[in-house]
């Protein structure tokens, strides 16, 4: 059998995650197929080769994500917040939890994520659009240069790069240099609450 595309499969896989985020069921294969422009034979034929490889489990029509443990595959939970992430100016947000989610710990190996919602252009030159999925790592100390999580004293979130530190008081920075150039967050942070560590960028 010949070999699929390991760019293709990799992509799909990061779809029906996506899709699993924001539906909360795996997509069906003609959904798949549809987004990616083939037919379902084709598609079928990828998730049959994703399962061998263990990127996910497909069987009888089914997919899950992530695989059960007869493959020996480990899972992480995530929490959905129904919140946005202000990657520039916003409105505060009361950040409850929508939803959990089963991850893939081989692509998702940190214990504590939290997923939002980014909103905003402030983080455009750090691959941070409107609507893009972050995974925010609660549980790791923030270091220089990091893209962080932050809340400020109107209870709002930032999302920012971490300078360093001035007084203790942690100076964040604007990523846009086009529309923000050397622009810092003047907000004041109350905490940082965690570090983005992966990012799913919306379609």
């Amino acid at each position: 059998m010949r070999s699929k595309n390991p760019e293709k499969m990799n992509d799909i896989l990061k779809y029906i995650t996506e899709y699993m985020i924001e539906n909360h069921e795996q997509p069906t294969v003609a959904i798949i197929a549809s987004e990616f422009h083939n037919s379902t034979s084709t598609i079928h034929g990828y998730l049959k080769e994703m399962d061998e490889t263990g990127m996910l489990a497909y069987k009888d029509g089914r997919i899950e994500l992530p695989m059960d443990s007869k493959i020996g595959y480990e899972e992480n939970t995530a929490i959905i917040l129904d919140n946005n992430a202000s990657c520039g100016p916003g409105n505060p947000e009361e950040q409850n939890i929508q939803a959990y989610i089963n991850l893939p710990a081989r692509l998702f190996p940190e214990r504590n994520l939290v997923v939002l919602t980014a909103k905003g252009d402030s983080m455009e030159d750090a691959g941070i659009s409107e609507n893009d999925l972050l995974f925010v790592d609660t549980s790791d100390l923030p270091r220089k240069g990091d893209i962080v999580v932050a809340l400020d004293d109107e209870g709002e979130t930032q999302v920012k790069r971490l300078r360093g530190y001035r007084s203790k008081a942690p100076i964040l920075a604007y990523e846009n240099r086009e529309k923000y150039p050397d622009k810092l967050c003047d907000k004041k942070i109350v905490a940082i609450q965690g570090v983005v560590r992966h990012i799913l960028k919306h379609c």
